[in-house]
């Protein structure tokens, strides 16, 4: 891991003082503007950040730490329509009720406009860690966070890289396998996949254990039994399965990678004629409160998703302590929950 660098650091370089170094760093005017601005740039070319929370400590005053929550735009709708990322968000409140932290809410890609006060907040330490609620492919949040030394805990299949960092989700893979496994014992093998949102480390799981039980089945894979879904929504399920239609190809049951789009892929299948479960079974994922009010009762993958956002805060917690967590990796196993549609 990198070493932080330090006023003392920034000392050594310029051959001034620590508290001469400080003052041209705060400000001060008793240090003249040509000092302050070398030692700006120096700082700057050495990738030092002030730490807010010391700022504090030094004056006897201990700030809320300011967590920052990030997602991309699509997971702040999902938080009002999806009880996944609603179910987070209470675990977080759960976990932190006694503790002085403030949740700061960050919706916005990592090269965009609205990001900009959001790396502020990480570059000036006023932001004392962040948890990533949507891990991406190539995340440049993740590499933002990483080279300002934040304390980050990542929900998805993330390697962390330093000592300040966890990351903790459900196993994919395994939840996708076991389901296309299921419709493959009860007779399917033309099974689609309405896959999730491009670019997510999510989908690309999904689609892989998705394929593991296709191909352990001894059936021919078929990248045509593959439709991306551009919403993460019922939404996104009906106009993929519209999109599917268009094709031409033969199937006998769907494996939607969130229950929100099974429901409708179901409406689109309706609307086509199709009966569930008796002409196409339909599988989803994740065993939202929905899936068992809905008809037919969703089939589907359950996770705990209420554990895995205590375990996010606990680990944050101890990152933020200077604690070492047991598990930087934690992997919650998926189960699957056998009802009416499959």
């Amino acid at each position: 891991m990198d070493k932080k660098t330090t006023l003392k650091d920034i000392s050594k370089r310029l051959g001034l003082s620590i508290p001469t170094v400080s003052r041209a760093l705060g400000g001060y005017e008793d240090i003249s503007l040509k000092t302050r601005e070398l030692v700006s740039r120096v700082a700057k070319e050495m990738n030092y950040f002030p730490n807010v929370y010391a700022r504090g400590l030094v004056a006897k005053k201990t700030p809320a730490k300011n967590i920052l929550i990030m997602g991309v735009p699509t997971v702040l709708q999902s938080i009002a329509l999806n009880s996944y990322y609603a179910e987070i968000m209470r675990a977080f409140h759960d976990e932190s009720i006694d503790t002085d932290y403030r949740f700061v809410l960050s919706v916005g890609e990592a090269d965009n406009n609205v990001f900009k006060d959001y790396r502020a907040l990480i570059q000036n330490h006023a932001a004392s860690a962040a948890i990533i609620l949507d891990y991406l492919e190539d995340d440049n949040r993740v590499k933002e966070l990483t080279k300002a030394n934040v304390p980050l805990v990542v929900l998805g299949e993330y390697l962390p890289q330093t000592d300040l960092q966890c990351s903790v989700w459900t196993d994919n893979i395994a939840g996708s396998f076991e389901a296309t496994k299921y419709l493959i014992e009860r007779g399917r093998k033309r099974i689609v996949l309405v896959s999730g949102l491009k670019g997510q480390m999510v989908s690309k799981s999904r689609l892989y254990g998705y394929r593991k039980a296709i191909e352990k089945a001894g059936i021919p894979f078929d990248p045509d039994l593959i439709v991306g879904a551009k919403e993460m929504d019922e939404h996104g399920g009906y106009y993929a399965m519209v999109e599917f239609f268009e094709r031409g190809q033969e199937f006998d049951a769907v494996f939607c990678t969130s229950d929100l789009r099974s429901i409708g892929v179901i409406k689109a299948l309706r609307e086509k004629g199709f009966v569930v479960p008796d002409d196409v079974s339909v599988v989803g994922y994740d065993d939202l409160p929905i899936a068992s009010y809905f008809d037919p009762q969703l089939t589907t993958v359950r996770q705990p998703t209420y554990q895995v956002g205590v375990y996010a805060i606990e680990s944050l917690k101890k990152l933020l302590s200077g604690e070492k967590v047991a598990s930087c990796q934690k992997v919650f196993k998926p189960e699957l929950i056998i009802r009416q549609s499959a």
